[in-house]
């Protein structure tokens, strides 16, 4: 299954090639059998380190730069979820280890200044790091964010909350995005109204604090909550002009999105393959498990939905690498992905019958890994929705018939 997955992406992107053996390599070497919750957990930070230092951190950065020393691999957003994929495949907290992640974000839009630095400690040194976005009260409303940035000037002080977000305690620093105002602002102006702007926050900087709880799955980096009291930044950590946080966002949100679905299409691929492996040895009767007809048709409809997901999602980064961005799809495209990967996973639980309701398989490590991923960048309802809008719309304002402006988009809210 893993094959099929990746097949055609070598095939159509033969450079490659060499990429998808270092990967694979590191991985057997680092990670040689997909993890279960009874297994030691690695030192999933110190993997990562090892990962730079193979040169296999700044995969998704192409132009000059992007390779940090000989012997580092460039490929783009493809060759970036051709390793989630193969991460996946292993576990999904191996999701951090290739790319610069979420530092791409200051990569991109930051100063020559602070690009240089999120590059060193990112790319070069293998640091992680995060973004906070959500907060408590808002879960996916942008305009409904209250975390602001006070313009004082001379520098920018940081308040407020983000909530439910990974990383807290292995980020050298995190991508927030908040509302910025001016001191005379503060308090009194409707911040829906503000436009949404980002800022990189060195986690080293006084008055902030964190705050981690316990959840059900994706338990290999911290999880929890940053908070905000009048953290002073300077100007220069700003990314892009005041007020392009919404356009930085849809970007970097676009294609991350799909990133995190080849981790669940991984994982899912490598249940699946596990569970054809086990129904061909186990019997039933005189028969083994694979040849009953019910069995064989529930495993196909879940291998035919993982390749049909995996594909729609490389397609579209391809799109991406093409400087064509559809963040409507890529919304979508997640959404289904890891509610496809969430069925074959429960699927082969099933079909490992009550061993897979165990901690000693991976499969029960994987379903509630995947499901943390079905909330995580946007709920799936909330991803679907956004491709049902672009197609009932075709980028116009949809004029309710009645007084209810429930069918208005939540941008115009």
């Amino acid at each position: 299954m893993s094959a099929n997955g990746i097949l055609p992406i070598l095939k159509r992107h033969p450079e490659l090639g060499e990429l998808h053996t270092r990967l694979r390599a590191f991985l057997d070497a680092q990670l040689p059998v997909p993890l279960c919750e009874d297994a030691d957990r690695p030192d999933w930070l110190d993997l990562r380190r090892k990962a730079a230092a193979a040169g296999l951190t700044g995969i998704d950065l192409v132009g000059p730069g992007a390779a940090v020393r000989e012997g580092s691999a460039a490929g783009g957003r493809v060759a970036q979820g051709m390793a989630m994929f193969l991460a996946g495949e292993r576990d999904c907290d191996a999701r951090e280890l290739f790319s610069s992640g979420h530092g791409a974000m200051a990569l991109h839009y930051g100063t020559p200044e602070l690009a240089r630095l999120v590059h060193e400690q990112v790319v070069v040194e293998g640091k992680l790091a995060g973004v906070a976005s959500s907060e408590p009260q808002s879960g996916s409303d942008l305009r409904g964010f209250r975390t602001v940035l006070v313009d004082h000037g001379g520098h920018y002080t940081l308040s407020g909350s983000k909530g439910l977000i990974s990383r807290v305690e292995e980020a050298c620093g995190f991508v927030v995005f908040a509302k910025i105002v001016t001191a005379a602002q503060h308090g009194t102006v409707d911040l829906r109204e503000v436009p949404l702007s980002a800022v990189w926050l060195p986690m080293d900087t006084k008055g902030v604090l964190t705050e981690t709880t316990d959840p059900l799955g994706m338990r290999g980096w911290s999880f929890g909550h940053l908070h905000f009291v009048d953290a002073e930044l300077p100007h220069g950590l700003l990314l892009g002009a005041p007020g392009e946080g919404r356009r930085i966002f849809d970007a970097h949100f676009s294609a991350w999105r799909l990133m995190m679905s080849l981790v669940c299409l991984g994982a899912a691929a490598a249940a699946i393959q596990e569970s054809a492996d086990r129904t061909r040895r186990r019997t039933v009767g005189r028969l083994p498990l694979a040849a009953i007809p019910s069995v064989a048709a529930r495993m196909g409809t879940a291998a035919a939905e993982v390749e049909a997901a995996t594909a729609w999602c490389f397609a579209l980064l391809e799109r991406i690498d093409q400087g064509d961005v559809d963040a409507a799809a890529c919304s979508a495209a997640k959404a289904l992905a890891t509610d496809v990967a969430y069925r074959a996973v429960d699927l082969a639980l099933q079909l490992h019958g009550s061993e897979g309701y165990t901690r000693r398989t991976p499969m029960e490590k994987r379903l509630r890994d995947i499901r943390g991923l079905r909330i995580a960048d946007g709920p799936n309802d909330t991803l679907y929705s956004v491709l049902a809008h672009a197609l009932l719309t075709d980028g116009q304002e949809l004029v309710p018939a009645a007084p209810s402006d429930s069918l208005r988009p939540l941008a115009s809210r």
